[in-house]
């Protein structure tokens, strides 16, 4: 699997800590910044990043790619089966990406 992006990314590295965790092997490859290469685009075509291509398919957004490997991949289980656990992580991961993340970046541009 290809996963599209930088580990200058914390979206990137979030997707690859998720994989290294389940023993998933991604070869990543750059975007071709700044100017995207076909493949990256027809894997995103927002030009957001990261992005997977899986043979034929194609998903864009770190949150997504994370449910892909899971259900991909379903051992070792690290999104939690119960659904009160699991809509607590995916809520703990939403967070992390737009609140946390926004905090972070105020911070920096100070």
């Amino acid at each position: 699997m290809i996963l599209y992006g930088s580990s200058l990314s914390p979206y990137v590295r979030k997707v690859l800590g998720y994989a290294a965790e389940k023993g998933i092997e991604l070869d990543v490859q750059p975007t071709g910044f700044p100017n995207p290469s076909p493949e990256y685009l027809e894997a995103s075509p927002f030009r957001k990043m990261p992005a997977l291509r899986d043979g034929d398919y194609t998903l864009a957004d770190s949150s997504a790619i994370i449910q892909y490997l899971e259900a991909k991949h379903p051992e070792p289980a690290l999104i939690p089966a119960d659904p009160r656990l699991r809509g607590k992580t995916i809520w703990y991961e939403e967070f992390a990406d737009t609140i946390l993340v926004s905090c972070g970046a105020k911070i920096e541009s100070r």
